[in-house]
């Protein structure tokens, strides 16, 4: 995957989210000092900083594997080994060589939907949407990974303008028990993204 830099786009997130860099996460202390400076504003998580600075470590050092440009995360006042309640990355892709591949439609027509069983806990939707950043695919559902953890995740693929790049606003929980609410919070995060000033969706 060829990753495209800087990314050239905004999102907002809601305040209690943790935001950092990925590249300064996995080589400085960054994230020690932003967790203690939100634990400030957030006391009911005090009790759990370890595992909250665990689980951001281990996001931010999976973020830079995936070569992720963008990473934030939510933290619940969590259970056992759980610190995140979800997740948000980001990615630009170079695309694919031939421009009629990189379409919302051609885009969409590469990933297969999974209908709703009740013998399964996966289902995958895709469909095509239009907002204030342009056209795009949303892809969302819940997967289940082995050995046998539901995750909740919705993709937002968006052609980047006068390119041939594509924008992936990927967020992810584990809360499968949650997943109608967190794909609506999901859908309101994603709706956010704008292209910085001297990018245009037409």
């Amino acid at each position: 995957m060829t990753v495209l830099s800087p990314p050239l786009f905004t999102l907002r997130i809601p305040e209690s989210w943790f935001e950092f860099d990925v590249w300064r996460a996995t080589r400085t202390g960054d994230l020690s000092r932003l967790v203690d400076r939100r634990l400030t504003e957030l006391p009911e998580l005090r009790p759990h900083r370890c595992a909250i600075l665990r689980g951001l470590r281990d996001l931010a050092a999976e973020a830079e594997r995936a070569g992720a440009v963008y990473c934030a995360a939510a933290a619940d006042d969590v259970g056992g080994d759980r610190a995140l309640l979800a997740s948000l990355m980001v990615f630009t892709t170079a695309g694919m060589p031939e421009p009629g591949l990189n379409t919302v439609e051609a885009i969409a027509a590469q990933i297969p939907a999974v209908s709703r069983s009740e013998t399964t806990l996966e289902w995958r939707e895709v469909r095509l949407l239009e907002f204030g950043a342009g056209r795009a695919v949303r892809v969302r559902g819940v997967t289940v990974l082995p050995p046998s953890v539901p995750l909740v995740s919705m993709q937002t693929l968006v052609p980047v303008p006068d390119s041939e790049a594509v924008l992936n606003v990927v967020l992810t929980s584990p809360q499968a028990a949650l997943a109608e609410p967190l794909l609506g919070l999901f859908d309101e995060i994603s709706s956010t993204l704008a292209w910085r000033p001297g990018l245009s969706p037409h």
